[in-house]
């Protein structure tokens, strides 16, 4: 994959205009930030943000942003067939993000190396980065197409997974974690359910387990401060919950781990 030219952030007067009457030879990748009206191809789109637009090749485009407008874009180019197919079977159309942060960072980042790059590194940086970014676009028009079955607390609820994944020595309850989202406790664990097909309180203890089997195979903490790290109380709780995940004891389970 080649890296073209591309801008990050960029704030264009409320004059601008874009016309390309028979489009560009390679792909090009908006990140838009502010309203703006589209014509691509023979179709027209009036664009909210957060939005994404993936041109085509040769994809004819007219852009009549209003006001100021504000995007991230990338020029870039590939010669890969598989590549090719799964961008062109999302592009030309806009599609919505919950967050454009993964964009901007992977465009602001691959235009960094585009200029500064170190040589020994540039080539697998650049793939490493593109490979990013293709495969959280992919995702996120995944997500937009069967937006219908998704929480639109989707992308709160995982940053939530993972708080409460890197600190479980804290006490985490389905209150708290709701009255964080500003929803209600019943709506809460219906939407957890629906999102990472399994209750809150099953998935906390699994992933309180997973991290004391992690700490029994990797350390010799004892058997109670592992239980106090992973957010047990007293070793009793910890060892029930352990056995009954597991099928053996945590004292087991040290000496022959699977």
């Amino acid at each position: 994959i080649k890296a073209i030219t591309g801008g990050y952030i960029n704030i264009h007067p409320s004059t601008f205009r874009m016309s390309r009457p028979k489009g560009l030879p390679h792909f090009i990748l908006l990140v838009v930030r502010s309203h703006g009206s589209f014509d691509i191809g023979s179709e027209h789109f009036s664009v909210e943000p957060p939005q994404i637009i993936i041109l085509a090749p040769h994809t004819k485009l007219l852009g009549n942003p209003d006001g100021d407008y504000i995007d991230d874009w990338l020029h870039f180019d590939t010669d890969e067939p598989k590549l090719i197919e799964r961008l062109n079977a999302i592009s030309n159309h806009p599609f919505s993000v919950e967050d454009t942060n993964i964009f901007s960072f992977c465009i602001h980042h691959i235009l960094l190396e585009l200029s500064l790059g170190q040589p020994d590194f540039k080539d697998e940086n650049m793939r490493a980065l593109f490979t990013f970014l293709l495969n959280s676009l992919s995702t996120a028009h995944a997500t937009f197409q069967s937006h219908a079955n998704i929480t639109p607390l989707e992308n709160q609820l995982k940053q939530l997974h993972l708080e409460i994944s890197n600190s479980l020595e804290q006490k985490h309850s389905i209150a708290r974690c709701a009255k964080q989202l500003n929803i209600s406790e019943s709506y809460f664990q219906l939407i957890y359910k629906k999102l990472f097909g399994i209750s809150f309180q099953q998935d906390l203890i699994l992933m309180r387990v997973t991290r004391a089997r992690f700490n029994l195979s990797t350390s010799n903490l004892s058997l109670s401060q592992i239980a106090e790290f992973c957010g047990y109380n007293n070793e009793v709780h910890f060892y029930r919950q352990f056995k009954k995940l597991t099928g053996v004891t945590p004292a087991y389970y040290r000496k022959h781990p699977f």
